[in-house]
C-alpha cells in the first residue's frame, strides 16, 4: 500500500489527569449578634434594642419607640449597632439629645448611661 493511503492509526487522546474535587462549601449561616444585647428602660419598660438601627421618634410607623410628644421630632434619635458597639445619634431634631446636662450629636452607649430627650429619660443597660 503506498504511504498516502496509509490510514495513520487512530490514538486515543491521552486521559485527562484526575481533577481534585473540593468538598462543598459548608451553607453560609446567620452570624451571632456581637457583643451583648442593649437594653433601653423607658417608662419602667424593658426594650430590646435587637436591630441594627433602632430609631425613636413622635412617628408611630417610622419609629421603634415612638413618643407621642409634640416637642419629639417625628424620628428624633436613632440608636445605632456598629460592629457590636452602640451609639446614640441625633438625627437632626429640634430639641436634641442631652447628656450629663450637654447636648450631644451622638455618643458610644456605656452601661447605666442616662439621656434625655425633652423631659424622657432613656435608660441603657447591658445586663
Amino acid at each position: 500500500m503506498p504511504a498516502a493511503a496509509r490510514r495513520p492509526a487512530t490514538v486515543p487522546p491521552p486521559s485527562a489527569p484526575p481533577v481534585a474535587r473540593r468538598a462543598p462549601a459548608p451553607a453560609p449561616q446567620a452570624a451571632p449578634a456581637a457583643g451583648p444585647t442593649l437594653f433601653l428602660i423607658f417608662n419602667n419598660q424593658r426594650i430590646p434594642v435587637d436591630k441594627d438601627q433602632f430609631i425613636i421618634g413622635r412617628g408611630s410607623k417610622t419609629s421603634d419607640l415612638a413618643i407621642k410628644d409634640g416637642n419629639i421630632s417625628r424620628k428624633h434619635a436613632a440608636i445605632i449597632r456598629r460592629n457590636g458597639t452602640y451609639y446614640i445619634k441625633d438625627l437632626g431634631s429640634t430639641n436634641g439629645i442631652d447628656y450629663k446636662g450637654m447636648r450631644i450629636d451622638n455618643k458610644r452607649i456605656d452601661e447605666g448611661d442616662v439621656f434625655h430627650l425633652c423631659d424622657y429619660e432613656l435608660r441603657f443597660t447591658y445586663r
